[in-house]
Protein backbone atom coordinates (compact mmCIF):
# COMPACT_ATOMS: atom_id res chain seq x y z
CA UNK A 1 0.00 0.00 0.00
CA UNK A 2 1.24 3.40 -1.19
CA UNK A 3 2.21 6.42 1.38
CA UNK A 4 2.02 9.61 -0.30
CA UNK A 5 3.03 12.72 1.72
CA UNK A 6 2.98 16.34 1.51
CA UNK A 7 5.91 18.35 2.47
CA UNK A 8 5.64 22.22 2.72
CA UNK A 9 7.59 25.12 3.47
CA UNK A 10 6.81 25.22 7.19
CA UNK A 11 4.52 28.57 7.80
CA UNK A 12 0.89 29.37 8.20
CA UNK A 13 -0.70 30.13 4.61
CA UNK A 14 1.52 26.98 3.26
CA UNK A 15 0.16 24.67 5.99
CA UNK A 16 -3.05 25.70 5.01
CA UNK A 17 -2.75 25.13 1.38
CA UNK A 18 -0.75 21.59 2.07
CA UNK A 19 -3.81 20.77 4.45
CA UNK A 20 -6.58 21.71 1.42
CA UNK A 21 -3.92 19.06 -0.80
CA UNK A 22 -4.13 16.55 1.68
CA UNK A 23 -7.93 16.83 2.38
CA UNK A 24 -8.17 17.05 -1.51
CA UNK A 25 -6.08 13.81 -2.43
CA UNK A 26 -7.51 11.74 0.29
CA UNK A 27 -10.86 12.84 -1.04
CA UNK A 28 -10.19 11.75 -4.97
CA UNK A 29 -7.66 8.68 -3.86
CA UNK A 30 -8.62 7.93 -0.68
CA UNK A 31 -10.70 4.76 -1.41
CA UNK A 32 -8.61 3.85 -3.56
CA UNK A 33 -7.21 0.32 -1.88
CA UNK A 34 -3.67 0.92 -2.92
CA UNK A 35 -3.65 3.68 -0.88
CA UNK A 36 -2.52 3.51 2.76
CA UNK A 37 -2.58 7.48 4.10
CA UNK A 38 -1.47 10.85 3.19
CA UNK A 39 0.73 12.62 5.41
CA UNK A 40 1.69 16.16 6.03
CA UNK A 41 5.15 17.52 7.15
CA UNK A 42 6.82 20.67 7.43
CA UNK A 43 10.00 21.07 5.63
CA UNK A 44 13.31 23.24 6.56
CA UNK A 45 13.41 23.82 2.75
CA UNK A 46 11.38 26.63 0.12
CA UNK A 47 9.61 23.46 -1.12
CA UNK A 48 5.88 22.57 -1.24
CA UNK A 49 5.95 19.01 -2.57
CA UNK A 50 3.85 15.73 -2.73
CA UNK A 51 5.62 12.47 -2.89
CA UNK A 52 4.32 8.80 -2.97
CA UNK A 53 6.31 5.58 -1.08
CA UNK A 54 9.07 8.63 -0.98
CA UNK A 55 9.84 9.93 -4.47
CA UNK A 56 8.86 13.44 -5.15
CA UNK A 57 6.32 13.07 -8.08
CA UNK A 58 5.14 17.04 -8.04
CA UNK A 59 6.39 20.09 -6.64
CA UNK A 60 5.99 23.87 -6.85
CA UNK A 61 7.42 26.97 -6.32
CA UNK A 62 5.52 27.86 -2.56
CA UNK A 63 5.62 31.92 -3.52
CA UNK A 64 3.11 31.00 -5.95
CA UNK A 65 -0.60 30.05 -6.34
CA UNK A 66 -0.69 26.09 -5.06
CA UNK A 67 -2.86 24.21 -7.36
CA UNK A 68 -4.28 21.23 -5.25
CA UNK A 69 -5.86 19.48 -7.68
CA UNK A 70 -2.26 19.42 -10.12
CA UNK A 71 -0.93 17.91 -6.70
CA UNK A 72 -4.10 14.90 -6.94
CA UNK A 73 -3.44 14.43 -10.80
CA UNK A 74 0.23 13.76 -10.11
CA UNK A 75 -0.45 11.60 -7.22
CA UNK A 76 -3.25 9.38 -9.28
CA UNK A 77 -0.94 9.40 -12.60
CA UNK A 78 2.06 7.96 -10.08
CA UNK A 79 -0.23 5.58 -8.54
CA UNK A 80 -1.02 4.28 -12.20
CA UNK A 81 2.53 3.43 -12.95
CA UNK A 82 3.34 1.82 -9.94
CA UNK A 83 -0.16 -0.59 -9.87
Amino acid sequence: MAEIAIEYAAGDRLRSEAETARRLIDAYLGDRPDVDRVTLSPSGESVFCVSVEGDRIWCTDPREWIDAMEAVTAARRRLSEVS
